[in-house]
């Protein structure tokens, strides 16, 4: 039933659009989570954090972005059987980059500002703040400039990163159709899906990872654009390969079983117990452990995915409209609220509950 309903659908992959929300809906869980987990440094920070969590959110970490990059890539693939290059680039940009400016101008400038209220332990109003804020020249708290003053894209990243590729994508467009002409000569061998891209992530946890940490900055920020750009011409190669996404979802039950068996050795890299030398074969241990788990979960997740999700609703509607100001408001909301229910000192779960709500209730 699976395969056949993938197959019979020839139009809209309703599957990636139920994958990006529910990504989404994993990063505003994953948003609220950093409130709360100790050790991982965020913009405000409950009183009591909790070590447990970090496990848990593992669970998600390795493949959770670059998974948003595959799927934008996808898209690109299914866009540009219907509009040219240059259109898909003015598209976006006309959806993009005015969210974005107004994210930077109006949404984020809160994150910053509780930010610096909660770490410099200050009474400041949110008015003079904000004139502080829009002053790219500013040498004010020192401790949280940006390459802008106090401006920021923060969460927003992920905005100009996806334009940036775009305008690439319009120039090597011709190499990525032949590199996917190349790989429908394959059988669609799991074998292959699983060493290919692997051999290519170690490659870039060896030699680019440790060289360029990540800025997010968009400039210089090398080694993320060496992931998420990899992501994103992989998510458009591999989107109309149908003999890869056919095995995939024949063999889902092996695809989700390595997935958690790589996230258990994980948890063993990641306390310390599993490959803890510092060089040579533990090293190369650990990158194996990690970026097999992140790209085993992302071949999981569009195996279920294509096999389970790939039909229309209703709310899979309202989402594909409402997910991008979801994605802007949602975490200067958890910033906000949370910031209010600090005094408050309610218990953890509650506490956490209601942050959930509230942010839900207002992206809705």
């Amino acid at each position: 039933m699976a395969n056949r309903q993938l197959y019979e659908i020839q139009g809209r992959r309703y599957d990636l659009d139920w994958l990006r929300v529910l990504a989404f809906g994993i990063l505003i869980l994953y948003h609220v989570a950093m409130f709360y987990v100790a050790d991982w440094g965020w913009h405000i920070k409950n009183e009591t954090t909790s070590t447990t969590l970090q496990y848990i959110m593992l669970l998600v970490n390795p493949w959770r972005m670059p998974l948003l990059f595959l799927i934008s890539g996808a898209a690109l693939w299914f866009a540009a059987k219907k509009v040219s290059a240059a259109s898909l680039l003015k598209l976006r940009t006309t959806r993009l980059l005015p969210p974005l400016v107004l994210g930077m101008l109006v949404i984020v400038p809160p994150q910053m500002y509780f930010q610096i209220l909660q770490a410099e332990g200050i009474e400041l109003g949110y008015g003079a703040f904000y004139r502080i804020y829009l002053d790219m020249g500013t040498d004010q708290f020192p401790n949280h400039q940006t390459p802008a003053g106090l401006m920021t894209w923060n969460h927003l990243w992920f905005i100009p990163y996806l334009l940036t590729y775009t305008l690439v994508f319009v120039v090597v467009k011709p190499l990525l159709d032949r590199a996917a002409r190349w790989i429908s000569r394959f059988d669609g061998s799991l074998a292959w899906v699983y060493l290919l891209p692997l051999t290519t992530l170690l490659l870039y946890g060896y030699f680019i990872e440790p060289r360029f940490p990540k800025n997010y900055a968009l400039v210089g920020d090398w080694a993320a654009h060496a992931l998420y750009g990899f992501m994103f011409a992989s998510g458009y190669v591999l989107a109309g390969q149908l003999q890869i996404l056919r095995k995939l979802v024949s063999a889902r039950w092996f695809c989700l079983s390595l997935s958690l068996l790589t996230y258990a050795l994980l948890i063993l890299v990641f306390r310390g117990e599993l490959f803890t030398g510092p060089d040579g074969a533990d090293r190369f241990g650990r990158m194996v452990v990690y970026y097999l788990n992140g790209w085993g979960w992302l071949l999981t997740v569009m195996a279920w995915g294509a096999a389970f999700l790939n039909r229309p609703g209703k709310a899979l509607t309202y989402m594909n409209e409402a997910i991008l100001p979801w994605y802007l408001l949602h975490q200067t909301l958890i910033v906000v609220f949370a910031f209010w229910l600090l005094p408050l000192a309610l218990p953890r779960g509650l506490e956490s509950t209601v942050l959930v709500l509230a942010t839900v209730a207002g992206c809705a």
